[in-house]
């Protein structure tokens, strides 16, 4: 099975992130790819999102399009992202 980054679906330089920064005490990693990860940094996901759907749209649409009828942690996370004015 070949593993896809958890937030935009990518299958390509697959990394392991830490959801919550290891520099503030994360230890769960989830598969994720480099250009999600490398944006990302120690940013908590919400912040992160937010900061994406403002600066990088094509990862945004990326994102929302991946999780879109999912029902988990991030996928919840960025619906409520997407309904923020």
């Amino acid at each position: 099975m070949t593993k896809v980054c958890i937030y935009c679906g990518s299958n390509r330089e697959i990394q392991e992130d830490h959801v919550r920064a290891k520099s503030k005490g994360g230890v769960t990693t989830v598969p994720s790819c480099k250009k999600c990860n490398t944006s990302k940094g120690n940013k908590p996901v919400m912040e992160w999102l937010r900061w994406v759907k403002k600066n990088d749209k094509y990862r945004w649409t990326r994102i929302v399009i991946f999780n879109k009828n999912k029902r988990n942690d991030i996928s919840r996370k960025v619906r409520k992202i997407r309904e923020e004015k």
